[in-house]
């Protein structure tokens, strides 16, 4: 059988005919995941590495990304750490490699709502993000808004 043909490759337990416990899948073109199964499904907690370099760690439920995880950027060395909830964060810190980062809520793995962005030199600034969906550009991509409060040192 030529690798075009092994679309998805499992290797763990099994009850009920469904994965179950730990095991590992290969998703063809998207990945590898290893972790914890439940009712066939990625649940509790698992590493998936993406094709292109990415990696997500933490905790999934009903196969999305659920509850404390960490997901770092392989092309940019960036990272979201935080509370994931239906695949996205929701809540948590997008740290950036000079030490920068960003402190606050999420929506469509966006900041969006309350945050702080939080500098290495020690500055930080509060505020608020907005997103709309851009009018400019055909599909889903919004267009960020940030207002600032207050600055403090």
């Amino acid at each position: 059988m030529s690798s075009e043909e092994v679309q998805v490759v499992y290797k763990g337990g099994w009850k009920a005919g469904k994965k179950s416990g730990i095991g590992r899948q290969n998703y063809k073109g998207v990945g590898d995941y290893y972790g914890e199964w439940q009712e066939g499904e990625r649940h509790g907690e698992g590493c998936m590495t993406y094709v292109n370099g990415d990696i997500y760690s933490g905790q999934w439920a009903a196969g999305k990304k659920s509850g404390k995880g960490t997901y770092v950027f392989a092309k940019t060395g960036e990272k979201y750490v935080g509370k994931y909830s239906d695949g996205k964060i929701v809540e948590g810190r997008w740290i950036y490699p000079n030490g920068t980062f960003f402190e606050g809520n999420f929506g469509n793995n966006q900041p969006k709502g309350q945050g702080s962005w939080n500098f290495a030199n020690g500055n930080q600034v509060k505020g608020f993000y907005t997103q709309t969906k851009r009018a400019d550009v055909e599909g889903d991509e919004i267009k960020l808004a940030w207002q600032t409060g207050q600055k403090s040192h």
